[in-house]
């Protein structure tokens, strides 16, 4: 079991280092993929500099738990994407967001997996 978890922890690591380079790389190929438009000046360059940090700690960090079987690595993953579901609800509710249920259960899935994980160990 703890080598499946392994091997799950670097898959989650991977995908997310993965869209953080396509970030950086083909914003416009990436941003179609999850849905939105490609924005223009600040607007751009505040989309693929947040984007490409979320996308990119996520994946570095896991990793790095993964790689060094140290579970406080974890945390900080499962934060960034617990907080991102939570403030999707939030823009729905408050701002009149679509809402976006099989991207908050992404997110809630993969954050219930590190921190699973990150218990585990």
């Amino acid at each position: 079991m703890d080598r499946f978890l392994n091997i799950l922890t670097y898959a989650i690591g991977f995908l997310f280092l993965f869209n953080g380079l396509m970030w950086l790389i083909s914003p416009v190929n990436i941003a179609s993929s999850l849905g939105m438009p490609l924005l223009t000046g600040h607007g751009l360059s505040t989309q693929i500099g947040d984007l490409a940090s979320f996308f990119l700690v996520v994946g570095i960090f896991s990793l790095i738990g993964a790689y060094t079987k140290k579970p406080y690595w974890l945390y900080t993953p499962a934060a960034l994407v617990g907080f991102a579901a939570l403030s999707r609800i939030i823009a729905y509710f408050a701002h009149g967001a679509a809402l976006s249920t099989d991207k908050i259960l992404v997110e809630v899935v993969v954050m219930s997996i590190l921190l699973f994980i990150a218990k585990k160990n």
